[in-house]
């Protein structure tokens, strides 16, 4: 097999990683597989995790904005702000799939921080904005700068299917640690600059975009590329890289180009199953846009309303790293789906029972790890149902954030000022898309089972290694199923 198999971009010589790796032991092989991982795991993770803390906190920056005084300053009235919300995810949707399907060709140490300065002048620009015009514009621009997806595809790459749960979960852990350090920043800078002739909701889009342009320059020499082609990786690293995910998703079929691999990602029923689940729980989780609000209409002050945003992002992020990790080690999906949906279905419905300030703080708890729990066990599922082409596995990933993300176009208008504080609509319209990510995911296991079954029948192997995976050499031959 050649380096170019395998990995987006190809590689410029020929090697023979399968005949490197078959001149191991068995031991030496699982002590060389050790070692990898633990070396990308330092070197992928960390890196990305910062950026998309930068990105998260710069995405959020106007919910915390709002409470500071934004709509007051630039005189938005009517929907204008919920517009505002909206317009963000328009860009952000338009860009997943051809972001992803670029990165297929381009190398990620190159694209992902040229995305991260383009969002950090675009996010640092909105601090100079004085009407409701310029602040759509700035959010829609920011949406235009892709990144979630492309590390989600970019770890696909990397790691295995047993693997890719828990380090999407450990990255997705960034977001919500920003959520919480988010607040605490906001509220910083509205207590250093009160008073100040610029408004503090200002400051904190000038500061958070300065500090990512700078950050995003450092990165580029830092994250890998592909297994094949990243130049700080011996032949012999490459080669485990290589082989190891061959082995877990089976070979790549080279001369696929990207609208065959389109058509076979929307042809594909299961990978609209994990959509459905994905746009619900995303509807559900665009809470989020609107908890600064949502907590300040308890009564409290901007500053406490700021630092009370920070708790149940802090369980949230706990809970993502345990939820993935435990997916991973049962290789188990759908049940790490359904049971955080059920907690998000209490916490809606003690929050439309009652208008209790502590009982709804406390429901608080519940929805955003019940939500925000779920999206990448969602992304580890679809990156193991689409696993080969590559193609089409990037198209999926994509697929399931941009039509998931949809969602967070819509979804600010059921929160209106006027509709406060009892949001009734909006925790009705939540309840709903809980029940249907809680039936989603439970049709998509069942299907997943019977089609497993027949493959054992059809092959006469007990080769299903997970869930909703099919088995490899089932895969090659009927990619989409």
């Amino acid at each position: 097999m050649s380096a170019a198999q395998g990995t987006p971009g190809g590689a410029s010589a020929v090697v023979n990683y399968p005949a490197i790796v078959a001149s191991w032991s068995v031991e030496e092989r699982k002590e060389r597989e050790r070692k990898f991982l633990r070396k990308i795991d330092f070197r992928l993770l960390p890196i990305l995790m910062i950026m998309y803390i930068m990105n998260y906190i710069d995405r959020n920056a106007v919910p915390h904005a709002k409470v500071q005084g934004l709509t007051t300053d630039l005189g938005l009235q009517g929907f204008e702000y919920n517009i505002v919300l909206s317009v963000t995810f328009v860009g952000y949707i338009l860009m997943q799939v051809p972001s992803n399907m670029i990165l297929t060709l381009v190398r990620p140490s190159l694209y992902l921080p040229a995305c991260m300065v383009v969002w950090g002048i675009i996010s640092g620009a909105t601090g100079a904005v004085h009407n409701f015009g310029g602040l759509a514009a700035c959010r829609f621009l920011l949406g235009i700068a892709p990144f979630f997806v492309g590390v989600a595809f970019l770890f696909s790459g990397w790691y295995t299917r047993k693997e890719l749960g828990l380090r999407l979960g450990i990255f997705y852990t960034a977001a919500m640690l920003s959520g919480g350090f988010g607040g605490l920043f906001a509220a910083g800078i509205a207590a250093a600059f009160q008073g100040n002739s610029i408004a503090p909701w200002r400051w904190l889009f000038i500061i958070e975009g300065a500090a990512t342009v700078a950050f995003a320059v450092a990165t580029v020499m830092v994250i890998p590329d592909w297994p094949a082609t990243t130049r700080w990786l011996s032949e012999e690293e490459k080669a485990i890289g290589v082989i190891r995910l061959i082995e877990d998703a089976g070979e790549e079929e080279e001369s696929i180009k990207s609208l065959d691999a389109f058509k076979l990602a929307i042809a594909d029923y299961r990978v609209w199953l994990v959509v459905l689940g994905q746009s619900c729980i995303q509807a559900v989780a665009s809470l989020t846009s609107f908890l600064p609000t949502l907590v300040k209409n308890f009564g409290f002050s901007t500053i406490e309303t700021l630092l009370l945003t920070s708790p149940p992002y802090i369980l949230t992020a706990i809970f993502c790293l345990f939820n993935t990790w435990y997916s991973d080690k049962t290789g188990k999906r759908s049940v790490h789906v359904i049971y955080p949906s059920i907690f998000a279905l209490i916490g809606i419905v003690i929050t439309i029972a009652t208008t209790n300030t502590a009982a709804r703080y406390f429901a608080l708890f519940l929805m955003l790890p019940g939500t925000y729990g779920c999206i990448q066990i969602s992304n580890a599922w679809m990156a193991s149902i689409a696993a080969r082409p590559q193609k089409k596995r990037a198209i999926s990933i994509a697929m399931n954030n941009a039509v998931g993300n949809l969602a967070l176009v819509w979804t600010p208008y059921l929160y209106p000022d006027s509709a406060g504080p009892q949001y009734t609509v909006a925790w009705s319209v939540n309840l709903a898309l809980t029940v249907v990510t809680i039936a989603s995911a439970l049709g998509l296991s069942l299907l997943l089972r019977r089609e497993n079954k027949k493959l054992d029948e059809l092959e006469a192997s007990s080769n299903v290694l997970e869930e909703g995976v099919k088995l490899s050499k089932a895969r090659k031959t009927n990619p989409c199923g």
